[in-house]
């Protein structure tokens, strides 16, 4: 299983980018604090999707906490002759944990309880009051055989 669920906090605004086919996508970084660790944080890379990058552009900033649940997805690039190796999480799903009117006088904003504006309904119910940001589209598996191992 390839499942990451994160919490923390935006460590600055999102990129809302389109791609060549219309497509929007989400890129941002989640300082994720390391529990028995005080003082020290992971910086993970996030890219969202769709529908679901277009809501984090509009209502995430700098600073804001989130919860995302995805996948871990490495990537391989060259730079000037070296190769490189990146890892970032693809959002499936997000939960804003704090509220927009969370501003501070400096223009950031204070960490406030907040029941999540955009959460996955409950799998006993049918309806939920509450709207869900998921992917747009599943990448294929690319293998010929029918089960993957």
């Amino acid at each position: 299983m390839n499942v990451i669920i994160l919490t923390g906090r935006l460590t600055r605004d999102p990129e809302l980018k389109f791609g060549q086919s219309g497509k929007a996508y989400s890129r941002f970084t989640l300082a994720v604090d390391r529990p028995m660790q005080k003082g020290e944080a992971d910086f993970i890379n996030c890219v969202a999707f769709g529908k679901t990058a277009e809501l984090i552009g509009e209502y995430l900033r700098k600073g804001r906490k989130a919860g995302v649940t995805g996948r871990l997805q490495m990537g391989k690039y060259e730079v000037n002759g070296e190769k490189r190796t990146s890892y970032d999480v693809v959002v499936d799903t997000i939960e804003f944990l704090e509220s927009k009117n969370a501003v501070d006088s400096m223009g950031g904003y204070e960490p406030q309880d907040y029941t999540p504006s955009y959460s996955a309904p409950s799998s006993n119910s049918n309806t939920s009051s509450k709207p869900v940001a998921k992917p747009q589209e599943e990448v294929p598996y690319e293998d010929d055989d029918e089960f993957p191992f």
